[in-house]
């Protein structure tokens, strides 16, 4: 599927490794400490909903920093812990549950990761991760042992711009060495990874790992649909 291109891109929360045992249960288990008892479906479930409502962090895309991204995050899960009743000490909540989604050992990277980035090395094609994401993305990668696989890691909050933005996208290539037309990028969101990679003339694949629709069903029409990131090799 990629043999015609010379860089492949890859978006990492989705595509990569997700967060483990989920967003919900993660945010459950912390904020009992702070005398929340939100079900962990309730928290998952608001989540996915403002996470939507919100646009992800595309909203970001014109001015994006470390600073501004944790930002948005402590405001994000403050709407959601006050449709839950809300909880004791916020700011000391918030700084642990934000500290916690920097460590490792809850995410998990998908099955066929390594195995699958191992193979594209060994290619010798040009590999990058391009993520709206913060600084703690460097050190997870690092930690989930997917940075030593990758030319190099393009996070939205420290280069500036976000997906769907064309920005990130060029200096992806620019970084690659490569033309539009000589690369490939593969994510889960319609939105930022589709939308953005073609709006920078980059062909796109969607990993879509539990759906059943085929491609022409889409809601967006024709898109190259994987199921795994080892069709990426057939």
């Amino acid at each position: 599927m990629i043999r015609t291109f010379k860089a492949v891109f890859l978006d990492a929360g989705g595509t990569l490794f997700h967060p483990y045992p989920s967003v919900g249960e993660l945010y459950h288990e912390v904020a009992r400490r702070y005398g929340c008892e939100a079900h962990p479906e309730f928290i998952q479930k608001t989540f996915h909903e403002l996470w939507v409502k919100k646009d992800g962090m595309a909203a970001l895309a014109s001015q994006s920093s470390e600073k501004i991204e944790k930002q948005w995050w402590r405001d994000l899960v403050r709407e959601i812990f006050e449709m839950a009743g809300g909880l004791r000490d916020f700011e000391n909540f918030f700084e642990e549950l934000y500290d916690l989604f920097a460590r490792p050992h809850v995410w998990r990277v998908f099955p066929e990761t390594i195995e699958v980035l191992k193979e594209l090395r060994q290619t010798k094609k040009c590999v990058g991760i391009v993520s709206n994401w913060d600084s703690r993305l460097f050190g997870l990668c690092a930690g989930l042992e997917v940075e030593k696989y990758v030319d190099f890691i393009l996070a939205s909050a420290v280069f500036g711009a976000a997906k769907p933005s064309p920005k990130i996208f060029h200096e992806a290539l620019k970084k690659a060495g490569v033309r539009p037309e000589e690369a490939v990028h593969v994510g889960d969101s319609l939105e930022d990874d589709i939308r953005g990679a073609e709006g920078a003339g980059i062909r796109a694949i969607l990993i879509d790992r539990h759906s059943t629709r085929s491609a022409k069903e889409h809601p967006r029409g024709r898109v190259t649909i994987i199921r795994s990131l080892r069709e990426l090799l057939q």
